[in-house]
Order: structure tokens, then C-alpha cells, then sequence
């Protein structure tokens, strides 16, 4: 709830900012290909994993996405649909407690796991542009999960398996973003520099910290959903379709 609050906050700040900007001349469209990657920190987060102390804890995970976007404006306002290849990785790390047949604790190992899913999205964004090339976005995200592998290194307690029947084939996040196209003279292509901020929507299901089933009734009482999140910084290279000379 808090970072839902957060981002509304960020998104109606920088419309504002938008909305108060009049254009010096006559609306135009635009129409650009983008080449564009993502360096994210990505996280994945279930309610269960929260709640069992020390021997399940998150950590930062990194993915990465890169692809291909058309955007059309017409004027400042316009949309953008983008195809992206990539990865989303959840990290953990804990201690597990070791015990003996009479259950006194002889002590606790140290591991650390992730869960690193290969991803395909598709984004449909809803975009405002300013004359000097800065932009908002805001949309949904279509997520195609193709893979997941667990990997699980400590002492004696190394693991390395795929769980991709455990976790959803898909799933849907909001997206929010901004950042600028720096043009290069009089050419055609420009520098793209922003950031994004990705949640899910929808349930991706999956494992949690040392790679077990979060439908498993046996080992959780109550089923809790399994949320994505990821934000960092976005690079590419901008091409207007139309550009004119002047």
C-alpha cells in the first residue's frame, strides 16, 4: 500500500509539471523507434516469506531488460508500446537452525537464494512530452514468465532446480516512468535517460526463500499472493521518424 502511495503521489506531481507547460508553437506529431535496455533492482515479495523471521529475509536482486518501442505524440500527449527481453530476480538470505534428535539447537547456517525468472514484457504506456524532450509515462504491463531457476548456495544446503510449475505463466503491473530524450543537434536521434518503477497486479505464485511451494498447504496454513517489484534506471537511443531539418 505504502509504495502504491508513493508512486500515485510521484505520478500526480509530474502531471502537474506537465500540465502547467504551454507550448511555444504550433502542436506537432511526433513518431520515434526506440533501442532501449533497463538495469533494475527487482524484488519478489509474499506475505508467508515476510512472516518467518530470520530464517527467510529478503535481499537485492538485479535484472536486466532490453528491446524495442514505438511512440506516436500528437503534441504532448501520446502512447507507447514496447517488446522487452529479459530477467527478474528475487534474493533471499537467512539462517537455518540446526537441531538435534532431542531438538536442543546445536546451531544455525548461514545461505543465501534466488529465484531468477526469465521474462518477456510488453508495456503499453500512456505518455506526455514536453517541447524540450522530457516525458512522463504511465501504463500496464503484460508479463510473459518463460522460466525459473532456483539457486541456493551455504553450508551444506546448496541447491540449483528449476520451479517454473510453481509460479504463474503471466502476470500484469503498473508501470510509471520519466525521463528525457537529450537531443544531438539538428540529427534525427537523440539520448533516452530515465527511470521506471514496475509493480505487479496479479499473482505470481512461486517458492519462497529455500525454493518450497507457496501453495503447499502443509507448510503454509493461509495461501498469500506473490507480488513483483522492480525500479532503475532506463538507457536507449531515440529515433524520430519525422524529422525535419530545419
Amino acid at each position: 500500500m505504502k509504495k502504491n502511495t508513493l508512486l500515485a503521489i510521484a505520478a500526480g506531481i509530474s502531471f502537474s509539471s506537465f500540465a502547467q507547460e504551454t507550448p511555444k508553437k504550433e502542436k506537432e506529431n511526433i513518431f520515434e523507434l526506440q533501442a532501449k535496455g533497463l538495469a533494475n533492482s527487482t524484488w519478489l515479495f509474499n506475505t508467508n516469506i515476510s512472516n518467518t523471521g530470520e530464517s527467510q529475509d529478503y535481499a537485492m536482486g538485479w535484472g536486466f531488460n532490453y528491446g524495442l518501442a514505438f511512440n506516436a505524440y500528437f503534441g504532448m500527449v501520446g502512447f507507447g508500446l514496447e517488446g522487452l527481453m529479459g530477467n527478474h530476480t528475487g534474493s533471499y538470505e537467512g539462517k537455518l537452525e540446526m537441531r538435534d534428535t532431542a531438538g536442543v539447537l546445536l546451531g544455525k547456517n548461514d545461505y543465501k537464494s534466488s529465484v531468477n525468472l526469465k521474462t518477456t514484457q510488453i508495456p503499453l504506456m500512456f505518455k506526455l512530452r514536453s517541447t524540450g524532450g522530457a516525458y512522463l509515462e504511465l501504463g500496464g504491463q503484460y508479463n510473459m514468465i518463460s522460466g525459473a531457476d532456483y539457486k541456493r548456495t551455504g553450508t551444506n544446503i546448496n541447491a540449483d532446480t528449476t520451479v517454473a510449475n510453481y509460479f504463474s505463466d503471466s502476470y500484469i503491473s503498473g508501470v510509471l516512468g520519466f525521463g528525457a530524450g537529450i537531443a544531438i543537434k539538428e540529427s534525427p536521434v537523440s539520448i533516452l535517460v530515465g527511470v521506471r518503477f514496475n509493480y505487479s497486479l496479479t499473482d505470481l505464485k512461486g517458492v519462497d526463500a529455500l525454493g518450497q511451494d507457496l501453495n503447499n498447504a502443509f507448510i503454509y496454513n493461509k495461501y498469500e499472493p506473490t507480488a513483483a517489484a522492480s525500479g532503475g534506471l532506463t538507457l536507449g537511443v531515440i529515433y524520430r521518424l519525422n524529422h525535419k531539418k530545419k
